[in-house]
């Protein structure tokens, strides 16, 4: 009975999140920046949670730049990771250099028109 506790305490403390400022060489993000560097460095903009569209607010969290969060932060409102947030420039979410959508959609357009006359060359053939 007292090894199936053990085991069960073990697995319980393997499921904790690190805490940031227990990583070696990692110093407290506070301490190492002054305020006027957070607002030079940190992104001025807005975060989103590209789950649940939540807009990350600093007033919320106590002035806490998004950038500052540990790794335990989760979505308010959807509980999504840290690493589900993007920027938000303009009306977009985060920036993409692959053209996005327009190339997927003109080849798949492509493969199914392919596929189509294929399929109906086929139909018509006398095998």
């Amino acid at each position: 009975m007292l090894r199936q506790i053990a085991l069960l305490a073990a697995c319980a403390h393997a499921f904790v999140p690190p805490r940031r400022e227990s990583l070696p060489g990692l110093k407290a993000l506070n301490a190492a920046l002054s305020p006027k560097e957070k607002a030079e460095q940190y992104w001025a903009g807005e975060w989103i949670c590209a789950d649940c569209g939540y807009v990350y607010d600093r007033k919320i969290f106590g002035g806490r730049y998004f950038e500052e969060q540990t790794f335990g932060f989760k979505c308010p409102q959807c509980s999504g990771p840290r690493r589900r947030y993007a920027k938000l420039v303009g009306d977009t979410v985060g920036v993409t250099l692959d053209g996005g959508d327009g190339p997927i959609l003109l080849f798949s357009g492509v493969g199914f028109l392919i596929t189509c006359a294929i399929g109906f060359w086929i139909s018509n053939a006398d095998f």
